[in-house]
């Protein structure tokens, strides 16, 4: 009977995994293009923290980290959290990642399409760039971990499990799918480097890794907006 059941779980979870992720990201993309049907959706934005931490959303938190942790709980796989799995060359990679995504960042005021969806603050007095600072950072901290989480750890694990070979190409193209809304360039950058982040992911069953650079690279481009 355990036998039975267990065979019968197996298929639903990838299943179910996407369906979650599925709701969770076209809910915030409604919150997030202001579509008024069949209600205003970005009514449900929730700010909960006084300026200039405001940034933090909470209504992106809830549904692509916190729901989706205590979702894992019962089946935790904590390895994918830690260190442990990680192999000496693999601080390399992320030193170099690092770097690239940097000479990408610097790109991004050379590239006037790219600079109006990301412009600077360098004209801005000083007392506002920090806030604007702290604003961002509160942003980043709202939803990359969740991002993070939602991806390369309640996607991936069931669809590894499932579809051992090709099953971490899931999570390219849910990325792709939701950058779509986004500029071109950063849409085909953030497919190319979910590529690379969620194969080494799937290989080590760690996600260190990819919140990590992920993570840098959102604060490169925090600190080279303060500068055009």
């Amino acid at each position: 009977m355990n036998r039975n059941s267990r065979v019968f779980r197996v298929p639903l979870s990838p299943i179910f995994a996407a369906l979650y992720v599925a709701f969770a990201l076209i809910s915030c993309t409604l919150i997030d293009q202001g579509v008024r049907w069949p209600f205003r959706w970005n009514s449900l934005i929730w700010q909960p923290f006084p300026s200039p931490f405001n940034g933090f959303e909470m209504n992106k938190a809830l549904p692509w980290l916190v729901i989706p942790f205590l979702l894992s709980i019962p089946t935790m796989d904590w390895g994918y959290l830690g260190f442990k799995r990680w192999k000496r060359r693999d601080t390399y990679l992320l030193l170099g990642l690092a770097g690239v995504c940097l000479l990408a960042v610097l790109l991004v005021p050379l590239i006037p399409s790219l600079k109006a969806w990301y412009p600077g603050a360098a004209e801005q007095p000083i007392e506002l760039r920090w806030k604007i600072v702290l604003f961002q950072l509160a942003w980043i901290a709202s939803w990359l971990p969740g991002w993070e989480f939602l991806h390369r750890y309640f996607l991936l694990r069931p669809f590894q499990e499932r579809f051992a070979r090709f099953g971490w190409l899931i999570v390219p193209v849910s990325e792709g799918l939701f950058h779509l809304q986004k500029h071109w360039l950063e849409m085909a950058g953030m497919v190319a480097i979910s590529l690379l982040l969620t194969r080494w992911a799937a290989q080590r069953r760690n996600m260190m890794l990819p919140f990590l650079a992920h993570l840098i690279v959102e604060v490169e481009l925090v600190i080279v907006r303060l500068f055009y």
